[in-house]
């Protein structure tokens, strides 16, 4: 079994990002409504990251605010010329609609690839911004020299930020793709098939040696914090079958932070034109 180092991508990834962003002047700012722990620590991890780059970053934090007045703060950093990308920090609070909020982000610097235009274009396979975990899942398989085309790729996960766009992507790649979620019954039947499963479901220890094949692929982007530690949706006993596998943490984490400064560079660029 090979454990993938995610840190390792993301260290050469950023190397390139720093080249690339070299005499730009690139700003990201990521907002954070009503933070919890969870999203003031990927916010704190995204501001490293840009510091490594040498982008600079802005967190804007927002407390107790309507679903107006954060698309207000949205649209105001749209307008904003000296903000070149921006990204909205999950967790939202429940009265917050985020697919809303994105809609107000101005297309060429929604670094999340999740406005409906960026979206659109994916399902057409114009793929220049992509979401970033979706490109973090690609990013590791292209780097490990993984093949697509004709396999059996399983995801568990059918969410807008990951689900949806990595199937489309995979789509685009020729993949064979099955998308399982919460509903799906019998789900050990898909997973078992899987020559590539990729799980998100932050469901620690859901995936069992009795689920997977020998010498499949796994991507664990799932993550779950208990007592201080954190998990991911792969038990031991599924990661000695497989021939290579994503941990948690250390491996998708840092990949997807990578990603969405790849797509800071793009927006700017898409600005710049």
């Amino acid at each position: 079994m090979k454990v993938i180092d995610g840190r390792a991508i993301a260290g050469e990834m950023e190397e390139e990002i720093g080249e690339k962003a070299k005499g730009k002047k690139i700003k990201i700012a990521t907002v954070v409504i009503e933070g919890n722990s969870e999203s003031w620590l990927f916010a704190r991890l995204k501001d490293k990251a840009c510091k490594r780059v040498g982008i600079e970053h802005e967190i804007i934090g927002l407390e107790n605010v309507s679903q107006e007045r954060a698309e207000e703060e949205i649209k105001k950093l749209s307008e904003d010329e000296t903000i070149t990308g921006i990204n909205i920090q999950l967790p939202l609070p429940p009265s917050i609609d985020y697919n809303s909020l994105v809609k107000k982000i101005d297309v060429r610097k929604d670094i999340e690839g999740m406005h409906p235009s960026n979206l659109g274009n994916l399902m057409l396979g114009r793929e220049d911004m992509i979401p970033c975990t979706p490109k973090a899942v690609l990013k590791i398989l292209e780097h490990e020299g993984i093949e697509l085309k004709g396999k059996n790729v399983v995801i568990i996960n059918h969410s807008n930020i990951i689900g949806k766009p990595l199937a489309i992507l995979l789509l685009n790649r020729n993949s064979t793709v099955s998308v399982c979620h919460v509903y799906t019954q019998n789900l050990q039947d898909y997973t078992r098939k899987a020559e590539i499963l990729i799980t998100a479901t932050g469901v620690k220890g859901l995936i069992k040696g009795e689920d997977v094949s020998e010498g499949c692929i796994i991507v664990d982007a799932g993550i779950k914090e208990e007592n201080g530690r954190v998990y991911g949706d792969v038990d031991k006993s599924a990661a000695e079958k497989a021939r290579a596998i994503t941990p948690v943490p250390g491996g998708v984490g840092p990949v997807t932070i990578a990603s969405m400064l790849d797509n800071a560079v793009i927006a700017y660029e898409k600005l710049h034109k």
